[in-house]
């Protein structure tokens, strides 16, 4: 062992040597880069080998390979280096402590917050009620055991004070519904873990040295990996860091459709780039995540975990952060509430002193009517509904990791779709096959054939008309049908060439029978030219040369193809038309020719026409393969399905704009049609060319940005439809034009669906991410509020129905808790003119805690109506899950029908109205006067209970008639029944008499307040008839249900200028005004 080796054993010499690490790897960043610096830097690619191993003190062979010979780290040093640099992994967002996110989610919430204030204010009341008790006992000389001592018992109770039960129940239901939230999202983050593990990471075959410098061929995990590793790759590999090509075969190609969103393949190279070539568009360079679909190499690993082009990606996205349209929806519903209860309460406490009541007496009922008006069944309603609407979504195959996300989901505007392997499969597929009818030598006359895989399948007519270009797409072909650790077939090879194989095999019937077409000695492969950068083509040779003949089969770009085939110029013309058919739909298009070779030579040899010892001329012509990246099944009618509910679905990708283009067309995100004129010609297709000098200068848009950008912003995400050539950057900034400028200037609720890395950062800006469960990589999934587990975009559009349904129950909701609250505060206020007590604070809480609060929980399993998807989407900024519409319907309408009738009953109580013209003081009721006033009570609390049934059955659909809607919520009828059998428990039963202040009342008295039930239901069914008949006729453009909805369904499929949201200038006075409040 040498000195230097020898000083690595001691703790001072390791720490000089990970300085000197330090130091020589700040060497491979250029001079500009930062000590901080977040974007991906680097100059790896412009060095030769003998500086890359000076660097990172390794070893590399001559010739690159590293097959033989001394090579790579020594494990020693390969120890410090992973003490310096880490594991190889990206270091994942920090999750937050599960008990404390418990607690966070129990009292942190603005909601939350309030009713542990109401729960508070009841205890401290409690207790003083208690003390006040005991004065009242102690200034009276009563005492336990002494006469009267259980009748004033009494009687202070029934002046309330004792209500324990209610702050226990309040925090119960708090606690419980944070609790199955907390649940929810910790099932989510388990599935998540689940997916992790079952996608683990193959061993890498790596060489290193040990301490005398011997080669040692070892097979190390990723994580294990650090910069100076020299590790070898092969087809179907997952690259495990980034890594500068050392050596590679000839046409070596990568997936890095992750990183860029291109779904064409990549070649790479060994040779060392110019300074000028950015590292992420360097061909020698290969990126951690990304896959080698064809081809071998050795590499050297040159960035390992954060400091990855995808490790610096993940770092830019974790301090972002959107708050869901839920969470500004509650925050707005609280502060509208405490507005009301504050108005209530001041009223309450005006009301007491005027009637110069005890101070107990004024604090009680004022805290209790400000109380009262808090709806506390909300919370655990809002939980419930995102649970149901989660659970289903599950069925799905949609994993909600963010639960109110649910919710966001359906105010969803705007879709910002990746193209790759979101709309699209993400695989090559053969779409096309050009081929000769007759013979070659015909064509100029007689044209060619296109035959057209349709739905998936070829015609029957193709295994006969296909023949010949299927067998030479099988023989003149590279990919291999392989089995998988688990005994399944997959297809391996370049995409290309899995497309062509695919295709032809399935001409001929299957891949068994492409396996036995290669299998027999006719076609036995004898020789083969690669295909390569520069030549563009490859070229097999199969057969016996024993036999005196065998066929060459040539394979490539048309036009390198042609130049070696025996065709006329009209031959040629009718082939280029084809081609630029093909070319015209986006497709990738190769062509292919055949050739017998008589008297062939005992051994071929060449690498092209210059130095091959056998004629590359006189070619026939076969055919062509129009080739691409198909959209997947159900894209289509999911876009057409998004567009008539009134969601803009924009494509946004890194591929080229034609191909970006010709995929829109077909899955109904552009018109096929050209039609289309002024901006939105200019605008339906923006490159990423456009937006580089429409970048925000800072972080996000602001107020500040350029007054020309503002303007071409606003075009843009008016018309625009698709985004191609985009970077990972102007994704993010495309979502941000969207939340600044959309929907009028408003800001439109974005969803951003996508797998790859290059989504993630715009993923996490959109108010809901949408990863890929399959296809996308780790920093994506960890970037989305929702995984789509089967990749499945209809699924996801699906999931808007869940996410309307969700805040729509949660409106029907509010509007059905509040309705009460009118006749609730009514006999507080009437107590001012004389009348007589009309409703205790006991029965109040019985209405909002023993009934109310179990009927609004059962919106959460209402199903949807008929037209939920006709409408346009709710945008959180205009229409609030509570406004004034909600308080008119609530308080205007349905409360002020409910007090009517309450006073109605309560007035035709024997007695009453002769109690209140004596104007007597309650004080001084007589036994018989308080039994009366009691029998009132109780017909006014049964009255609102009928009226609160009434107020549901009216607020269970919106516009539809619940004559074809009917009663389907079960939850629900379980309610209403519940509310009926507690309310006459109340009333009959001694021990609940004693308890809420009531009497036993006539049946009849009983049957006369359910008349009030009936009338609220008809008026409330006329009223939805008229405004249905109005909204037929076009004769108004204002409804219940305040959002704006208006009805898309007459959208054309696939126009896309039909859209509300991308309608032009023209278009827009026809539109529904979004920022007009509605009318009931």
């Amino acid at each position: 062992m040498t000195q230097g080796d020898s000083l690595l054993s001691t703790s001072s010499a390791i720490i000089h040597e990970a300085e000197q690490i330090r130091q020589r790897y700040r060497k491979l960043a250029p001079q500009d880069a930062l000590e901080d610096e977040k974007d991906y830097k680097t100059i790896v690619h412009t060095l030769d080998l003998p500086k890359l191993a000076a660097i990172f003190k390794t070893k590399f062979t001559p010739d690159g390979t590293c097959k033989s010979g001394q090579a790579g780290l020594k494990e020693d040093q390969a120890r410090i280096y992973l003490d310096v640099y880490g594991p190889n992994k990206i270091t994942p967002p920090q999750k937050e402590n599960k008990w404390i996110k418990l607690l966070r989610m129990a009292f942190c919430g603005i909601f939350n917050i309030l009713l542990w204030m109401c729960v508070l204010a009841m205890t401290i009341l409690l207790f003083a009620f208690d003390d006040s008790k005991q004065e009242v006992r102690a200034e009276a000389g009563i005492k336990p055991g002494s006469p009267g001592f259980n009748d004033t018992v009494i009687e202070l109770d029934e002046a309330g004070g004792d209500d324990i039960v209610t702050p226990i129940l309040l925090s119960v239901i708090i606690v419980a519904t944070a609790m199955l939230q907390w649940y929810t999202e910790m099932l989510a983050e388990d599935a998540m873990e689940a997916m992790q593990k079952m996608q683990g990471d193959k061993p890498v075959p790596t060489v290193r040295r040990d301490s005398a410098g011997n080669r040692m061929s070892v097979q190390l995990s990723s994580e294990d990996l650090v910069p100076g590793d020299v590790v070898f790759l092969e087809a179907g590999d997952r690259i495990p860091a980034d890594v500068r090509v050392l050596y590679c075969t000839d046409g070596m190609e990568v997936d890095n459709s992750a990183l860029t969103g291109e779904s064409m393949p990549e070649p790479r190279h060994s040779h060392t780039e110019k300074p000028s070539q950015p590292p992420t568009e360097a061909r020698n360079l290969a990126f951690f995540g990304t896959t080698v679909l064809k081809g071998n190499a050795t590499c050297v690993v040159h960035a390992t975990g954060d400091n990855t082009f995808l490790g610096k990606i993940a770092q830019s996205i974790k301090t972002s952060y959107v708050k869901s349209t839920l969470e500004i929806q509650i925050e707005h519903f609280v502060h509208f509430i405490a507005g009301i209860a504050v108005i209530v309460g001041i009223l309450s406490l005006a009301v007491k002193v005027a009637q110069k009541a005890a101070l107990a007496d004024i604090i009680q009922y004022t805290a209790c009517a400000l109380f009262s008006q808090v709806p506390e069944g909300l919370l655990p309603t809002v939980t419930i509904s995102l649970m149901f609407a989660s659970a289903e979504m599950v069925k799905r195959k949609v994993l909600v990791r963010k639960i109110d996300a649910v919710e966001t989901l359906g105010c969803v505007s705007v879709f910002c779709s990746d193209k790759t392997g979101t709309l699209t499969k993400g695989e090559m597929t053969t779409q096309d096959l050009v081929v000769v009818k007759t013979t070659p030598q015909a064509i100029g006359r007689e044209g060619l054939e296109v035959v057209v895989r349709e739905h998936g399948h070829w015609p029957k007519s193709a295994a006969s008309v296909c023949d010949t270009i299927s067998v030479c797409g099988i023989l003149n072909n590279g990919a291999e049908l392989k089995k998988d650790s688990d005994g399944a077939d997959f297809w391996s090879g370049s995409p290309t060439e899995v497309a062509i194989l695919r295709a032809s095999s399935e001409v001929q019937g299957g891949p068994e029978a492409a396996q036995l077409l290669r299998s027999r000695p006719e076609n036995a492969k004898i020789f083969e030219i690669p295909f390569n950068s520069e030549n563009k083509w490859m070229l097999t040779i199969h057969g016996q040369p024993s036999s005196g003949k065998v066929t060459a089969i040539l394979k490539g770009a048309p036009d390198r193809v042609l130049k070696f085939c025996a065709i006329d110029p009209a031959s040629q013309a009718k082939v280029e038309g084809e081609m630029q058919k093909l070319m015209n739909d986006a497709r990738r298009v190769l062509a292919i020719a055949k050739r017998e070779i008589t008297s062939p030579p005992a051994k071929f040899e060449g690498t092209g026409p210059e130095d091959c010892n056998f004629s590359l001329k006189d070619f026939d012509f076969i055919g062509l393969y129009g080739i691409e990246d198909p959209p997947k099944e159900g894209v289509a009618e999911a876009v057409i399905k998004a567009n008539n509910a009134g969601v803009k679905v924009v494509m946004v990708t890194g591929d080229h704009p034609d191909t970006a283009r010709a995929i829109a067309k077909r899955i109904n995100i552009l018109p096929k049609a050209p039609h289309v004129h002024g901006d939105h010609a200019d605008f339906n297709v923006i490159a990423g060319t456009q937006l580089e000098c429409r970048v925000p200068k800072a972080d996000n848009f602001t107020d500040d940005e350029p007054e020309e950008n503002v303007i071409w912003w606003k075009k843009a995400v008016t018309h625009a439809r698709v985004f191609a050539r985009v970077s990972p950057i102007h994704k993010q900034v495309i979502v941000q034009a969207y939340q600044k400028y959309g929907y009028h200037g408003i800001g439109d609720i974005c969803a951003m669906t996508g797998d790859g890395v290059n989504d993630a950062p715009a993923l996490k800006q959109a108010e809901v991410g949408v990863a890929m469960g399959i296809r996308g990589t780790e920093v994506a999934k960890d970037a989305a509020d929702i995984v789509l587990q089967d990749d499945d975009f209809s699924s996801i559009i699906n999931g808007i129905e869940q996410g309307r349904l969700c805040s729509s129950n949660l409106r029907k909701s509010i509007m059905y808790t509040l309705c009460s609250k009118v006749p609730q505060f009514a006999p507080t206020l009437a107590m001012v003119f004389g009348v007589p007590e009309a409703l205790t604070i006991a029965q109040v809480l019985l209405i909002d805690i023993g009934t109310d609060i179990w009927t609004a929980i059962a919106y959460a399993f209402q199903p949807a109506e008929s037209r939920l998807m006709a409408r346009a989407p709710r945008h959180p900024k205009l229409v609030k899950l509570a406004d004034w519409g909600v308080g008119v319907y609530s308080y205007c309408y349905i409360g002020m029908l409910q007090c009517f009738f309450c006073w109605l009953m309560f007035f035709l109580t024997p007695g009453i109205w002769d109690l209140f013209m004596q104007g007597e003081d309650p004080k001084h009721y007589s036994k018989e006067q308080e039994l009366t006033n009691t029998k009132g009570k109780t017909m006014y609390y049964w009255t609102l209970m009928m009226g609160q049934i009434a107020a549901a059955i009216s607020t269970t659909t919106e516009r539809q008639s619940l004559m074809s809607y009917c009663f389907p919520n079960m939850a629900l009828n379980a309610a209403f029944l519940f509310e009926v059998v507690l309310g006459l428990a109340a009333i009959y039963i001694a021990f609940m008499q004693n308890a809420f202040d009531t009497a036993a009342v006539p049946v009849q008295y009983i049957a006369m307040a359910v008349s009030s039930l009936v009338v609220i239901s008809v008026i409330e069914e006329l009223r939805k008839a008229l405004f249905r008949y109005l909204e037929a006729n076009s004769m108004c453009h204002w409804c219940l249900d305040n959002d704006d909805e208006r009805d898309v369904s007459s959208d054309s499929e696939g126009d896309y200028s039909s859209s509300s949201y991308g309608s032009s200038s023209e278009d827009e006075s026809d539109a529904v005004d979004h920022k007009k409040p509605l009318l009931c």
